[in-house]
């Protein structure tokens, strides 16, 4: 037993590393933003950001998820994912720049790059993607720090010529996520890059699977984007920044749910043979076990304010300890969620998870509450917003997960359930875990 545990706890620490190194290299770039854009720059490039990683989510989710889920040996399937893949990432990228003309916040020639930025920022998290699902976390650090130095050599650059600006920080995000990207391709098995084939692609068993997890993988980024907006519309860009500080503050909390997110998936593909009630109760591991450190964390933070925050904004303007407390507990509702929706994607619940999903967007009513109607509600918004992923762990499991094991326990000699699909006639195949590694 050991022997078998030992390769998970392996690729389980190096998901964790891995997701360290991809928040330390965005931790790094928020912060620098903090320290010289002040509080109604930050509030501009998080509103940036944020948006940026809403549509990488959508990338990450149709065709990230797909290509962990789906047999991406497969050659129509292959096809699916690349036609999907370019589609996404040049919509994005021909939004970004019209996003960017529009607002007029940055120059023209930075607008124009606006595009190539949102695509390499989407292609380097799909090569990240490829290399989780091949088993390779290991390699993720390598292309985490190439970003890391490539971005901070930019921002550097970009000092000494005159300054740091929002258009600087566009630039650092091209240049880093160009050569990760390149970095991640290299790392890549030769089976595993993506060079082909284009023709005959499979494209209704990718959008099958992938347009439902997409649509769940884009909502606590979209949950974000609407706080940030509903904020800035109702107190302003510089009321905004502060909270903003604290959620980069506690940036760390959410690098193990987002590290265990990047295992959990494959995992509960590889176990899924094993039944509904192995994998459930690897999923109460996780989410209690991580939930756990996670809130260690949280406590912390709150409890090093006094010499860490000061740092992090540079004296400019104060963080206020009601959001990092908030903050961290939408951090620990998080970690609960997580293990429970993977595991019911994997096993064709995919649909049903997003429907209890939307219970998140509920949430946003509470924050509008706080900062229209209350006096200071503005910092108390983030511990609001952590009721929805904690009435949707509960659901998932037990309206979801729990009926499953119910079911396999008295029919136990039936076929766990396949991905919910587009086509009865043709069978969407999974893909073993650590397939071409």
């Amino acid at each position: 037993m050991s022997s078998r545990r030992r390769p998970l706890r392996s690729q389980a620490t190096g998901a964790l590393l891995g997701q360290g190194t991809q928040a330390l290299a965005g931790l790094v770039l928020q912060v620098a933003a903090a320290r010289e854009l002040g509080a109604a720059g930050l509030a501009a490039f998080s509103l940036a950001y944020g948006v940026l990683v809403l549509a990488t989510a959508v990338s990450s989710g149709f065709v990230g998820d797909s290509l962990t889920v789906l047999d991406r040996h497969e050659p129509r399937i292959r096809a699916g994912l690349h036609v999907h893949a370019a589609l996404i990432a040049g919509a994005a990228g021909a939004a970004g720049v019209l996003l960017a003309l529009a607002t007029g916040a940055v120059p023209l020639w930075v607008g124009l790059l606006a595009g190539p930025a949102v695509v390499a920022f989407m292609a380097e998290d799909l090569l990240r993607r490829l290399l989780m699902a091949a088993g390779r976390f290991w390699s993720l650090p390598a292309v985490d720090l190439t970003s890391l130095m490539l971005a901070l050599g930019t921002l550097v650059v970009a000092a000494s010529w005159g300054g740091l600006t929002l258009g600087s920080f566009v630039v650092a995000l091209l240049v880093g996520q160009s050569g990760a990207a390149v970095v991640a391709w290299a790392l890549l098995p030769a089976a595993e890059r993506p060079r082909g084939p284009w023709r005959d692609a499979d494209l209704a068993a990718v959008v099958s699977f992938g347009v439902w997890r997409a649509t769940a993988q884009t909502i606590r980024p979209a949950i974000l984007t609407v706080l940030r907006l509903l904020v800035v519309a109702a107190a302003g860009a510089a009321a905004y920044g502060p909270l903003e500080a604290a959620r980069v503050y506690t940036a760390p909390t959410m690098v193990l749910v987002a590290g265990l997110g990047s295992f959990l998936l494959p995992h509960f593909v590889a176990i899924r043979p094993r039944g509904p009630r192995a994998g459930l109760r690897a999923a109460d591991r996780a989410a209690g076990g991580v939930a756990v450190v996670v809130a260690a964390i949280g406590v912390l933070a709150v409890l090093t304010m006094p010499w860490l925050a000061p740092l992090l904004t540079g004296g400019g303007y104060a963080v206020p300890t009601a959001a990092v407390v908030g903050w961290s507990v939408y951090a620990v509702a998080g970690a609960a969620l997580l293990p429970y929706a993977s595991l019911a994607s994997v096993h064709g619940r995919q649909r049903r998870v997003l429907a209890l999903r939307m219970v998140e967007i509920g949430s946003l009513a509470a924050v509008a509450l706080l900062v229209l109607v209350l006096d200071g509600g503005v910092v108390w918004s983030p511990l609001a917003l952590s009721l929805g992923p904690v009435v949707t762990a509960i659901a998932v499991r037990q309206t979801l997960l729990v009926p499953a094991v119910l079911a396999a326990d008295r029919n136990p000699g039936d076929e766990p359930a396949a991905p919910e699909r587009a086509s009865r006639r043709r069978p969407v195949p999974l893909a073993p875990y650590g397939a071409g590694s």
